[in-house]
């Protein structure tokens, strides 16, 4: 006997294996399918025809997969450039003006650093412009992950460290160290600008081989 239920089942697993994984537009579909076979019932055809019927007008798990891959290029292609530009101005813009800042500036916190803590936090700066852009111009030394979701995942996990060791830094470390200012713009400049230009450089890197390998 046909069983309406469990059929709509493996046709979502079909669907998944095709690789439509997101919750929204498989839900969208099944709702179709299920819309198509009441009307398809109601015109007087059997359970097993109106599935039949209902699937063959969805279409295969291939074509509606490739329709909907259509669908998400432009999302993906938009995304993907404004990350591009948040990257390119955070490794460029913001190395620059702390170079200029700890050279040039003579208000608080950068007057009062010493020429020895200059040299140092521009060392640090420089690392973070050279860990950020050493990933985007790495990229092809990085393993294709074609999912967004696992990226994303991966995304978190490269944070997690980097924000463990912020927190660690400004709750534990600077309370039991009497720093001068310089001292602590120096100390800051290491703990957070060059361990953020590394995140960014794992992050960048990840999506440009992801874009780069993708379409070939």
């Amino acid at each position: 006997m046909f069983d309406l239920e469990r059929s709509i089942a493996e046709w979502r697993q079909q669907m998944l294996a095709a690789g439509i994984q997101s919750p929204v537009p498989l839900e969208e579909l099944e709702i179709h399918l299920r819309e198509d076979i009441e009307q398809q019932t109601r015109s007087g055809r059997g359970e097993a025809e109106a599935f039949e019927l209902a699937v063959q007008q969805l279409g295969q798990a291939h074509l509606v997969r490739g329709e909907f891959t259509k669908l998400d290029e432009p999302r993906d292609a938009r995304r993907w450039k404004l990350l591009e530009i948040t990257f390119g101005l955070l490794a460029s813009v913001l190395p620059l003006w702390l170079c200029v800042s700890v050279l040039r500036f003579n208000t608080t916190p950068f007057a009062n650093l010493t020429s020895g803590q200059q040299r140092s936090g521009l060392a640090a700066v420089m690392a973070f412009a050279l860990l950020a852009w050493g990933g985007r111009l790495s990229c092809n030394l990085f393993p294709v992950v074609r999912s967004q979701r696992t990226r994303d995942l991966l995304t978190c996990v490269c944070a997690v460290p980097v924000m463990l060791w912020w927190i660690t830094f400004m709750n534990l470390i600077v309370p039991h160290h009497d720093f001068t200012m310089g001292q602590f713009v120096l100390a800051f400049l290491w703990a957070f600008i060059a361990p953020g230009g590394a995140m960014i450089g794992l992050v960048w890197g990840m999506e440009a081989a992801a874009r780069k390998k993708l379409r070939v």
